[in-house]
């Protein structure tokens, strides 16, 4: 990963960032530094489930030593793309020094032409993408959709990306799923005074509640509240019900919030056996492994120890 940093031309001059040093001192070059003639390129971190991808997208975003950068989840990016259109989300995202997107996943026929035609204006204008994924770039698209008829469109896309794979444990459970809280765990959590503003709800409340809003505003949600208690969890009945849950815990996650639940059903049971191993089969399992995590966190919270925080990106 720093050899890819180092390798593009600084953009700016030292005067401009700031940082000047003396003249004719070499520095190291990032990738969002580049000169303005170049074509963009990217990173690509490729790994399986809680071997810290995610962390390294967020050290990397701090540490761009420009105030021209975005960060958000590829399903964010999907539908801001959506909400906004093609065009507006070019000009407003399509033109920044760095984007780093979390969890690619070419996983419909879709969202791969969307984001192809959006990646193709990003490295037109010289942009720098670091992204994360659970699957390689050769293989996005496999086992989801009929990924043969768009090979061409996901070996545009994979062939602008320098690949770093990334191995390991899922740190986040370390062989042992965490399970739900228990109610007079869930019972101490609300007595402790660390944590000013909770959303207590059913799991059902949870659901409509998702339902009636954009997964594009779950962020604007979030941002009300410190932690999010929900009772009574069991197996969701569908996919798209399913897909909701699966961004609301991403954000969530991505925003170090606290979560603690009850449950009715083992953890890996939350999705359904009807499409627990469809096209979306990474997503669930992204979820079990990050559901894992923080209800350690939160049963660890209940117990008096405290919680483990790595999690928490910086991303501001």
């Amino acid at each position: 990963m720093t050899g890819f940093l180092q390798s593009r031309a600084w953009r700016t001059s030292a005067a401009e960032t700031g940082r000047g040093k003396a003249r004719g001192e070499r520095r190291p070059a990032w990738p969002w530094q580049r000169r303005q003639s170049e074509q963009g390129t990217g990173l690509y971190l490729d790994g399986g489930f809680g071997v810290g991808k995610t962390h390294l997208l967020a050290s990397a975003f701090s540490a761009a030593a420009t105030q021209d950068k975005r960060y958000l989840g590829f399903q964010d990016l999907v539908y801001l793309i959506g909400v906004l259109g093609r065009e507006r989300a070019q000009t407003e995202l399509a033109g920044c020094d760095l984007l780093c997107i979390d969890e690619f996943e070419l996983d419909d026929p879709g969202n791969t032409l969307i984001v192809k035609s959006f990646l193709a204006a990003h490295f037109a204008a010289g942009g720098t993408v670091i992204t994360t994924s659970n699957t390689s770039p050769d293989a996005q698209g496999r086992g989801r959709f009929n990924a043969e008829d768009f090979k061409r469109e996901i070996q545009s896309v994979a062939e602008r990306f320098e690949t770093i794979s990334i191995g390991g444990p899922d740190f986040r459970h370390r062989g042992t799923l965490a399970d739900w809280l228990s109610e007079d765990e869930l019972d101490g959590l609300l007595q402790l005074p660390r944590v000013d503003r909770v959303l207590l709800l059913p799991f059902r409340r949870l659901g409509e509640l998702l339902a009636s809003v954009h997964p594009s505003r779950y962020s604007g949600v979030l941002d009300q509240v410190d932690a999010v208690y929900v009772t009574d969890l069991s197996t969701i009945g569908t996919q798209n019900e399913a897909l909701r849950f699966v961004h609301f815990v991403d954000k969530l996650y991505d925003l170090g919030l606290g979560l603690a639940a009850t449950g009715h059903c083992a953890l890996p049971e939350l999705f359904s056996a009807d499409y627990r191993h469809s096209a979306y089969h990474k997503k669930h399992e992204r979820c079990i492994s990050r559901l894992s995590e923080l209800l350690a966190e939160s049963a660890a919270l209940s117990a008096g120890a405290p919680a483990r925080r790595a999690r928490q990106l910086s991303t501001d």
